[in-house]
Order: structure tokens, then sequence, then C-alpha cells
């Protein structure tokens, strides 16, 4: 890997895990808000919590954001170059190709973030659970004579476990993990793939596709300064939330440790949210969302083009020494 790149990566992945922990709150009430399912006779979501829990999930979402910080420039940049004009190689590339370089990238991003999507939410979920969990009267007992025992079925350790949890809410990563293995196995890692797959890939199509337009509309054929840089990628970062949010809903809806009692699958989820609660809820979220997004869009765009940018004037002034 050559060395401007490998330091634009490390660079770009500081900041991105910075600005993450900076921006988490908003990650948190997006997520809470789109859990909250606005049915009638449901009190509305609450805002306010303890500091502590609007960082909930933020260490299952920052092992998430380094995967995929540092692979995002390197596969963008090389899904450029694959699908470059052979003929025309001084050319950048736009249009379809452009656009297929975008969902190539969110493809490799969506298989690196998923399982930390699924830890996130569960955390997110717990914490929200654990302020509201109040302890369980104690059940009476039946003492009217009976001819025979009677013999409840035996539930499976899965279920045992679930009933734990709905009590004993995990709220640490490590506990998560354990959490969602004891209860729903290996495949838990995994709920909500295919929605994170269309989400991601469709992120990273509408970024990086916006994002290099408004670039070389702007700046053809010079290199950017970080601050035009920082405003595109919060311009790019508009686009993404306006058009991928309802995906953005149902994914974390589906990800969600009661799915399997409301949902049968994404479309259902769809569907039910449409009718049950109107189509403007599968837009919750969208402003904790934009700030946090558009904040994650400018730093990593600013901090790549201001590397580059270095890195640039760098190799310039030891071409010129040598000369």
């Amino acid at each position: 890997m050559p060395e401007p790149l490998l330091t634009s990566i490390v660079a770009g992945s500081t900041a991105a895990v910075f600005q993450t922990t900076i921006s988490y709150p908003f990650e948190f009430l997006k997520t809470g808000l789109q859990l909250h399912r606005s049915l009638p006779g449901v009190p509305p979501f609450q805002m306010l919590h303890q500091i502590k829990t609007y960082f909930a999930g933020c260490a299952a979402l920052n092992v998430g954001t380094l995967l995929k910080t540092a692979t995002r420039f390197t596969t963008f940049e090389s899904a450029c170059e694959l699908l470059r004009d052979k003929q025309n190689t001084s050319q950048p590339i736009s249009g379809p190709r452009l656009l297929a370089a975008g969902v190539i990238t969110g493809f490799m991003e969506s298989l690196l973030v998923i399982p930390f999507e699924n830890i996130k939410t569960i955390m997110i979920e717990n914490a929200l659970m654990s302020q509201h969990t109040e302890k369980p009267e104690k059940a009476v007992k039946d003492v009217r004579p009976t001819f025979h025992a009677t013999k409840k079925p035996a539930l499976h350790p899965r279920q045992k476990w679930f009933q734990h949890y709905e009590l004993h809410p995990s709220t640490h990563f490590f506990s998560t993990i354990q959490e969602i293995y004891r209860t729903r196995g290996i495949r838990g890692f995994a709920q909500g793939s295919v929605c994170t797959i269309i989400r991601q890939t469709s992120n990273s199509a509408v970024r990086f596709t916006s994002y290099t337009a408004l670039k070389q509309l702007i700046s053809p054929t010079k290199p950017l300064n970080e601050y035009y840089a920082f405003a595109l990628g919060v311009a790019s970062s508009c686009a993404v939330v306006a058009v991928t949010q309802p995906i953005d809903v149902i994914k974390t809806r589906m990800q969600s440790k009661y799915a399997w009692r409301n949902y049968k699958n994404s479309l259902n989820c769809a569907y039910r949210t449409f009718v049950e609660e109107g189509i403007t809820n599968l837009w919750k979220g969208w402003a904790p969302r934009l700030m946090k997004v558009g904040l994650s869009g400018g730093v990593s765009f600013g901090v790549f083009q201001y590397v580059e940018n270095l890195m640039n004037s760098m190799d310039k002034a030891v071409s010129m020494g040598h000369n």
C-alpha cells in the first residue's frame, strides 16, 4: 500500500472515531426514535436520559467505523481504477462508472459493519429498557386441589435466556455479544443483513456520486482545499439522508431483539410501518441522523483532502529539490 494512502487511512480513521464519539448522542436518538413504534396508546419517545445512556453502543459503532473507514477510500480508489476508461486514463470517471464504484464501496463496507450494527442496536435498546424495567411482582400460587400435577412445557435454552435478559438487559459491549449469541445464536449477528447491505450500498453510491459530481463542477482540474471538501461532504450527506432514511428505519427495526415478534421480514416491516404508523414514520430520526452523518461526511472528506493535498505538496517539494 502506498505510504500517502496509508497515512490518509490512518488520519481518516482517527478522525472518524473522534467524530463518531462526539456525535454519538445523535446516533442514539436516531436509533431510539426508529425503534419506537408510533401506535395508539404507546407513549411518545423520551428524549431526555442520563448522560451515560446517550453513549450506549458507542464502542460497537467505533469498531465498525474503524473497519469501514479503513476500507472506504482504498476500495473506492481501487474501484475507480478498475472502472476507468483504459483508452483515456487521464480523465476522471463519471456517470454510471462513478455510480458503480460507489456501489462496490458500499457493498464492501456493509459486510464489515453488519455485526457491529446489530450489537449497537441491541445496546441502545437495552439501555432504553433498563431505564423502565420494574421488578416483577411475585406470582400468586394457585392452591386449588388438582387430580394430577400439571407440567408446563419445557422452555428452550434460548427462550430461558431471552426471559433472563428481559429482566436483566445487558449494557456492555462484551455482555451484549454474549446476549445475542445466547438468545439468537450466530445468526443474531447477521440480522437485518439485506437492509444493511442495501442501506450501506445506497449510502456510498449517493455520497460518492454527489460528492464527486459537485467536486468536478466546482473544481474540475485543480484539487479542492479541505474547507470546500468539508462543505461538499456535508452536502452529500444531506442527499444520503433524504434518499436512504426509509431503508435505515427498516434496518434498525429488523435488528431489534423483538423483530421476530413484530415482523415476518423486511417487506412486512415496511408495510406495517406504512399502514400502522403512516408514511412519514419511514423518515423517523432524520434530524439526528443528518447531524451525525453530516458531521461524519464533512470530517471524513475534509481530512482525506487535507492529507492528500499535504502529500502532493511534499512530493512536489521533493521533486523540485532533486531538480
